[in-house]
């Protein structure tokens, strides 16, 4: 997130590192991970298929690894690693980017790894944009190989000094093989026995637990954990259950809110570590609007005037207390970016423009705003306020009476926000949402995924939705964020069944693409690019606050909880080395630097 780790990645040779040791190890006892909740187990762990059961849980990393471990989070500590590449360089400007590949490297069944391996996963994205799962940007040609040196050369169309969090720290490595079998069917194939460079193999599978054995192979040496098991758990509530009748090791903490109801029954207070007193920030949780024509049904929100009220209209304060029992902190800036990325990148014009409490109207607005309010942006529009609007005769629009409602032309402003009670946080957002909005006007109401967290997903990939509340990309630098919720290049149009990453909304902006592009472009090890990267922030910013395709909503955290029962090393506030959430793509990195207490 800081202006140092664009420089520092820029950088391969510099930096401190720490890699797995390759030293033989005495194995720990079996470490239970729950990385979700609501994901229904299936026997597909593809890698390039988003509703997989590997991708849905974010634990492709545990099985296929990226080239680099890069930390998500803000880089007080080094933070940029080589994994199963060693080096890269830019060269043609920007448009070329060369790769050296660990030399020793073998998957799980003992073959090899090298860069044809590298070249595979990265020519399959180029050419399936639903297999893009990582926002690869645009390549012009396939990569090349050079055997003799062990390096692989991706082609880019345009300058991509900021796409190494997409490129080597999110695409994981596949065998050349896999991408063989699966042909044309990258996004659909089954992968039911999958073969990676990963510490751990699958070993066992059934709907209620999958079981990951380590890779005797492994690169790295000896894992320090003799099993992994991941257990399925359908909601939260299953979950806190689980709590009380068995030991988890690391969880993630936000599914488990209010965190004070939950009972450790096995995992002492004692021996439980978190970041309670402030969740490290990861990324921006939004609200993001369906921006096909048609809107998915919804009324009114293709008008950015009615899409910057109901931001307005947000209690962004109840939010954080009652959805996030004041975990996640209320957003305070329209242009999206975290409080971090805001110190590193200061734009007066986009501090601090969010209320944190609804600003319906002058006379309800929170203390000291004088900023706009849902009152006079929608009347500014055109809208007709609601019958009693701003008194106590004033009833919540539901749709049912259009008098109840704001109204122009006829039309109503209304829509849904597509969620998961398996998240029940989320959920709870959405409802209060709902509950907030419909008492300014807006038939707003929620639409449930009965089929859980996976189902949710897969809706949203596919464009199926008029709002929902989702996490931003987060990644290691604004880029990353700001690319995911902007960037047409990432949609799915087309595609049946899947969406690469990020625009769900399909928002539209050639001022977008070029700030993009610019921000993109620009080297970051020069002074020149770093002013060019904060022009473009602001930019960017800019279109997010005026155009308001998402709505930040809270500053979302990287839950996570551990027991130090059985090992010890965990990332934590003393030590941040990693961000410390139970997923992709830190999986591999933290587990190899576990310590069993006996």
């Amino acid at each position: 997130m800081l202006a140092a780790t664009a420089i520092a990645i820029t950088s391969a040779a510099c930096g401190t590192t720490r890699i797995p040791s390759p030293a033989p190890r005495p194995a720990g006892p079996v470490l239970a991970v729950a990385p979700a909740v609501g994901v229904t187990f299936i026997r597909d762990l593809n890698p390039f298929d988003p509703g997989s059961t590997a991708s849905a849980l974010g634990i492709r990393s545990l099985i296929y690894e990226p080239l680099y471990e890069i930390d998500a989070l803000p880089p007080q500590y080094p933070g940029v690693h080589p994994w199963l590449a060693t080096a890269y360089a830019f060269a043609g400007g920007g448009r070329d980017l060369r790769i050296t590949i660990r030399d020793g490297v073998r998957f799980s069944d003992g073959s090899a790894f090298g860069p044809a391996d590298v070249a595979a996963t990265f020519r399959a994205m180029r050419h399936d944009a639903g297999a893009d799962y990582s926002g690869v940007p645009l390549q012009s040609a396939d990569p090349t190989v050079d055997v003799a040196t062990r390096t692989v050369t991706l082609h880019f169309a345009t300058p991509q000094y900021s796409a190494l969090w997409a490129v080597l720290g999110s695409t994981y490595m596949v065998p050349a093989a896999l991408v063989t079998r699966l042909g044309s069917h990258l996004t659909t194939g089954t992968v039911s026995d999958p073969v990676g460079t990963g510490p751990f193999a699958l070993s066992s599978f059934s709907p209620a637990e999958m079981r990951f054995t380590p890779n005797p192979h492994y690169w790295g040496g000896p894992p320090p954990e003799s099993e992994i098991d991941i257990p399925d758990f359908a909601n939260a509530n299953s979950l806190v259950e689980a709590l009380g009748t068995r030991r988890l090791d690391w969880w993630a903490g936000g599914v488990l809110l209010p965190m004070e109801t939950v009972d450790y029954v096995s995992c002492p207070s004692a021996t439980c570590i978190d970041w309670s007193a402030g969740y490290p920030v990861g990324s921006t949780l939004t609200l993001d609007f369906n921006l096909q024509p048609g809107n998915g049904g919804a009324k009114g929100i293709d008008d950015p005037a009615v899409r910057q009220a109901v931001s307005l209209g947000i209690d962004r304060t109840v939010l954080s207390s009652i959805g996030e029992s004041g975990y996640e902190a209320a957003a305070t800036s329209a242009g999206g970016l975290t409080p971090v990325q805001q110190a590193v990148y200061p734009d007066p014009a986009h501090a601090d423009d969010l209320p944190a409490d609804a600003a319906a109207t002058p006379a309800s607005a929170p203390g000291g705003w004088t900023g706009a309010t849902v009152q006079s942006v929608l009347e500014q529009d055109g809208w007709t306020p609601p019958a009693g609007w701003g008194t106590s005769a004033e009833t919540p629009c539901d749709g049912a009476d259009a008098a109840d409602c704001w109204t122009r032309d006829g039309q109503i402003i209304s829509f849904s926000i597509w969620n998961s009670e398996s998240l029940p946080d989320i959920w709870a957002d959405a409802q209060e949402i709902s509950f907030e909005l419909q008492a300014e006007g807006m038939d707003v109401f929620t639409d449930q995924a009965a089929g859980g967290s996976a189902q949710w997903q897969e809706a949203i990939d596919a464009g199926d939705f008029q709002s929902t509340i989702h996490a931003g990309a987060g990644g290691d630098s604004p880029f990353v964020q700001l690319d995911g919720w902007l960037d047409e290049a990432v949609d799915c149009s087309g595609v049946p069944t899947t969406c690469p990453a990020g625009d769900y909304g399909r928002f539209r902006s050639s001022a977008v693409e070029g700030a993009l592009q610019e921000y993109a472009g620009a080297d970051p090890a020069t002074s020149t690019g770093q002013a060019t990267i904060a022009a473009a922030i602001a930019t960017l910013e800019g279109i997010m606050a005026r155009q308001v395709p998402d709505v930040p909503l809270l500053y979302g955290a990287d839950w996570n909880i551990v027991s130090t029962v059985d090992y010890t090393g965990w990332p934590d506030q003393s030590d941040p080395y990693m961000d410390p959430s139970p997923g992709d793509p830190q999986l591999p990195y933290i587990l190899m630097h576990l310590r069993p207490v006996r």
